[in-house]
């Protein structure tokens, strides 16, 4: 038997992003859920969130 590496393209939470536009707000997504940005950076901690987070303007996701 050989062992085969196995990728997931799924992220790793939290995603950090960085807002362009404000230091502190909160956001408000369809559902209802808040996300708030603190020091100009907001975190998703879900598919859902991400997803949110990525089709924003003021947004840019930070990488690691």
């Amino acid at each position: 038997m050989t062992s085969k590496t196995v990728t997931v393209d799924k992220p790793v939470y939290p995603v950090v992003y960085r807002d362009r536009a404000f230091i502190s707000r909160t956001l408000v997504m369809r559902d209802g859920r808040q996300l708030q940005v603190s020091k100009h950076h907001v975190e998703a901690l879900d598919s859902e969130a991400l997803s949110f987070l990525d089709r924003h303007p003021d947004l840019e996701r930070l990488m690691e």
